[in-house]
């Protein structure tokens, strides 16, 4: 009869204990658990309810299509408190929604010449002509090649009236 030397089965049983008390008999690593994900509550966020709603911004008037910048040519005719008429040649340099530029106006002693500073916004328009502490206040509409409107000059006899002007 053949029997296995007592040693070879002495190592075979140690190690058979070895490997139950790893709990595992393969050689084979176990895989590391992956965590699961856990769900989180979404909650609507806090709205004070005494705070006011913002106004919304104005929208906002397109420059007109006719560019402003150059030289126009008008007329201008008292209404108050004669009827004093004569002409004006204004000079515009447009820097959106901002004019500036030199005037010269003829058939009266007031203003000869003078600075001119503005606005435009869509198809209005409001310059001042300035010369000294004499001043005229200019309000109007723009239509393509053509302005027109009002001017008032209370430094100048408080003198109103009409005016309209052709681009060049």
């Amino acid at each position: 009869m053949n029997h296995p030397p007592i040693r070879l089965i002495a190592l075979t049983a140690v190690l058979a204990i070895s490997l139950a008390a790893c709990g595992t008999t393969s050689s084979t690593p176990s895989p590391v658990p992956t965590p699961t994900p856990t769900a989180t509550a979404s909650l609507p966020p806090i709205i004070p309810t005494d705070v006011p709603t913002p106004t919304p911004a104005p929208s906002v008037t397109p420059a007109p299509t006719a560019a402003l910048s150059g030289t126009w040519n008008g007329t201008w005719q008292d209404t108050s408190p004669d009827t004093s008429a004569g002409t004006f040649v204004v000079t515009f340099t447009q820097i959106s929604p901002t004019i500036v530029g030199t005037i010269t106006v003829s058939g009266t002693g007031c203003i000869t010449n003078g600075t001119v500073t503005g606005n435009v916004s869509g198809s209005t328009i409001t310059f001042g002509a300035v010369s000294g502490q004499r001043q005229i206040s200019y309000n109007g509409t723009i239509s393509g090649s053509k302005m027109q409107g009002t001017y008032s000059a209370p430094t100048c006899g408080d003198a109103t009236g009409n005016w309209s002007a052709t681009h060049n």
